[in-house]
């Protein structure tokens, strides 16, 4: 197709074209008319703000012209829609340049595109330099620096204080392990009496360092130490250091210990420490970084050429695994105190201190409860008593009932149990069957396991029935398992499988054994690779699965694998074969008991949910 563009050779050519008497067209109606061919031409004004259109049904008349308002980018549309439909695009332009015109419009154009932005570039380094070079001499409030630029950090020791009196936090609030509060104790006990530690020759920690899996309470004891301790106090997270300017992080650090040697005795509690403490060199770049800068700052500010004496570092992590080895030295963290899940003793302890709020009923067994909460930690038994205020409230009711705690472990534990079984009669005998061959196994296994409950309620997590068990205490808090007990673990694992298999043979098992099997094969794999319970691998230890993550990535790759195939092979064979085994005796003991499996399964899908007293009246 071809087509040409006109230029006008002057703007007053358009100009002196415009009248204001043109009729108005809209914009829309002009796309209309050239795609309906009622359009010959369209002329464009110098600033592509405006547009007449000539009609085609009448030569060069003037009283058949439209002006149209157009703003400048809809212009490419427009060519392109008036090419394709044949109607001629005209331009206005301005007067031609002369050639002195068009080299000084080159050489504008040249320094506008260039010259200008790297001025601007220079100015902005500058200032953001001269902002950074000033923090790093006086970044904190006390030095007169300013707040929230590199560098810069924000302390008020007196804040701080008085929100630890405000929020009324003490030891005695902590309620768990007595040998953790016997360490805290001490600790404040360094700060109040000092002197006599150092009568008797022994020189106050300089660091401590509460480890532990989130939610053991790890914040709550730096505040309660805070509180008793009677000292200066400023809490920050590590997180508060990390900048993407190189060499802010470590002015913060920096700025810190300043201000904390000028307000003598003084706590500095940093929390998730790991987030400036992780272990250098463990990236993938293997670079020096603004985050090891910073590391390497806090080494040299904790112990180092400058006098901290009067100064306490508490910090707290759950991943001491991957900090820096350096940090957790003696004369940095002297004293590093494991802040563990609670054990049942301690899970009671828990329960009452979080309960003294509320109304419980008079019978609840408290006993029972910690039984069933093994492996929560405190912010969860927290949690689970205020899952049953909840659920007390919903019925209308102040005081917390059994049900109402019951319900409660159930929806944390399992998730949320629909109240509406939509599956049909042969989906609940399935999950009868499946459940039943679980439980069953676990009471058949009494001298190991204790069973809680078993129901083939579906809840919203997925899962279409569940059974809860556990191992007896003496097992538990021992934490010696026999192999012969992993066995039995393993045998109930799979029992779900194997009644499915039982009454509906090998080719209609259903997936409901997917978490069945996958519990069952990382059991397996630690047998053999952890636990030396294997037969060739006997004496065997594979690091490769002693943790579910591997925090050291760029290390990990570094070093690449570790065992050769053959190794690998063994692990994965005697693996299968202990899940093998388990299966086929799963399958063994369930035939032998059918006749019970028959009346328990019955029983289940006439009142969905078996507790251990009806489970055991049944057998």
């Amino acid at each position: 197709m071809k087509f040409f563009i006109i230029f006008l050779p002057f703007a007053w050519s358009f100009r002196n074209f415009y009248d204001p008497t043109l009729l108005r067209l809209s914009y829309p109606n002009l796309l209309k008319k050239i795609d309906s061919h009622e359009v010959s031409k369209i002329y464009f004004s110098p600033k592509y703000d405006k547009v007449i259109s000539e009609n085609t049904d009448f030569n060069n008349d003037f009283s058949d012209y439209s002006i149209t308002d157009i703003i400048p980018p809809v212009t490419t549309d427009l060519i392109e829609k008036s090419i394709k439909n044949n109607v001629e695009p005209v331009f206005s332009v301005q007067n031609e340049p002369g050639q002195l015109q068009t080299l000084a419009g080159d050489i504008l154009g040249g320094i506008n595109t260039y010259f200008v932005p790297i001025v601007y570039l220079t100015l902005i380094i500058s200032f953001v330099r001269s902002l950074f070079m000033n923090s790093r001499n006086s970044g904190s409030p006390f030095n007169g620096g300013m707040p929230g630029m590199p560098g810069s950090l924000s302390i008020d020791f007196k804040k701080d204080k008085e929100f630890m009196k405000k929020s009324n936090v003490t030891l005695n609030s902590f309620a768990g392990s007595p040998e953790i509060f016997e360490e805290c104790t001490e600790v404040v006990s360094y700060l109040k009496n000092a002197t006599l530690y150092k009568n008797a020759g022994a020189e106050i920690p300089k660091g401590i360092l509460l480890e532990g899996p989130p939610g053991t309470g790890k914040t709550l004891l730096a505040k309660a130490i805070a509180s008793e301790a009677d000292a200066n106090f400023v809490s920050i997270s590590a997180s508060e250091f990390v900048e993407i300017f190189v060499g802010a992080g470590a002015s913060k650090i920096r700025n810190l210990f300043n201000s904390a040697r000028k307000n003598k005795p003084c706590i500095i509690f940093i929390d998730e420490i790991d987030a400036v403490g992780r272990q250098r060199g463990a990236g993938i770049n293997m670079a020096n970084d603004e985050r090891e800068q910073t590391l390497n700052q806090l080494l040299a500010e904790m112990d180092g050429f400058s006098d901290n004496e009067g100064i306490l570092i508490i910090a707290a992590t759950n991943r001491k695994d991957v900090l820096d080895t350096a940090l957790l030295r003696p004369g940095r963290f002297d004293r590093i105190i494991t802040v563990a899940l609670p054990d049942k003793n301690s899970r009671k302890e828990i329960l009452q201190v979080h309960s003294r709020n509320k109304q419980l009923e008079e019978n609840i067994n408290i006993e029972l409860v910690a039984e069933l909460t093994s492996g929560f930690s405190g912010a969860q038994l927290k949690n689970l008593l205020n899952e049953a205020a909840i659920y007390a409230a919903r019925n209308g009711s102040t005081i917390i009932k059994e049900g109402d705690i019951l319900n409660s472990i159930d929806k944390l534990v399992v998730g949320l149990i629909r109240k509406t079984d939509t599956r049909g009669d042969e989906a609940r005998r399935r999950i009868a069957i499946h459940e039943t061959g679980h439980a069953l196994l676990c009471t058949l296994f009494n001298e190991c396991f204790e069973l809680k409950k078993v129901t083939i309620q579906s809840t919203y997590n997925g899962a279409g029935g569940y059974t809860l068990f556990n191992e007896y205490q003496n097992i538990t808090e021992s934490g010696l398992y026999t192999k012969n007990l992993l066995k039995k673990r393993l045998i109930v694992a799979m029992g779900g499988k194997a009644a499915e298999n039982l009454y509906y043979g090998e080719e209609f098992v259903s997936v409901g054994a997917v978490q069945d099997l996958k519990q069952a094969n990382s059991m397996a794999q630690r047998m053999i690779g952890n636990y030396g319970m294997g037969k060739l691998l006997e004496p065997f230890y594979n690091e490769n699965i002693e943790s579910d993550r591997n925090p050291f990535l760029g290390r990990s790759m570094t070093v690449g694998a570790k065992y050769s195939e053959k190794t690998k092979e063994l692990m994965d064979t005697e693996s299968l074969e202990l899940v093998r085994n388990a299966y086929d005796e799963a399958k063994r003991i369930l035939n032998e008991n059918r006749g019970k499996m028959d009346v328990i399964i019955e029983k289940l899908l006439e009142k969905n949910t078996l507790y251990t007293k009806e489970f055991n009246d049944l057998l």
